[in-house]
């Protein structure tokens, strides 16, 4: 019983300084911010030099002028879908299949929108960063981006390490 007796004592101790613990509690995580955001505050610059940023950057600008013309593309045939859609109560069941296939395009157009909206925002990340002087840097370690992986993914903002680790 002794041990019960122990054991309820540290309880009471617990419960005591709860407001001390609460801010022992959030104390770390403004520390982890800090840590997290330390490569973006230090301005690591970046390990490539200008001409290897230069040889980079036509690339990147080369793919967000594809990744406009085509959600230009995308936006234009969905907006061309919309005005041929049959109204409601028009027509019978050809109209219906009809109907249906037209709203499945539309569906797979919005969906290769948005993945041309990701893309066109990790270029457009990567172009700020050539400005920045950061490019090449990883935005979640602060360590340098292998030049062999920038030629695979030239808008890449993490190491392949911390890409796993962000993809769960």
């Amino acid at each position: 019983m002794a041990t019960k007796t122990t054991k309820t004592a540290p309880a009471v101790k617990k419960s005591k300084p709860a407001a001390a613990a609460t801010a022992v509690e959030t104390a770390p995580e403004p520390v982890a911010v800090e840590a997290a955001t330390a490569p973006k505050s230090k301005k690591i610059k970046s390990p490539l030099t200008p001409k290897q940023i230069e040889h980079f950057s036509g690339p990147l600008l080369t793919e967000r002028a594809r990744l406009e013309e085509e959600r230009e593309q995308i936006r234009s045939r969905s907006g061309a879908v919309d005005g041929a859609l049959p109204e409601e109560g028009e027509g019978g069941d050809e109209d219906t299949a009809d109907l249906a296939n037209a709203m499945m395009d539309k569906e797979m157009d919005l969906s290769v929108e948005d993945e041309i909206e990701d893309l066109l925002s990790a270029v457009d990340h990567a172009l700020k960063k050539i400005e920045e002087g950061t490019y090449g840097i990883c935005d979640m370690s602060g360590e340098p981006i292998p030049a062999a992986r920038l030629e695979l993914i030239p808008y890449a903002a993490l190491t392949v390490e911390c890409q796993h680790i962000s993809e769960g």
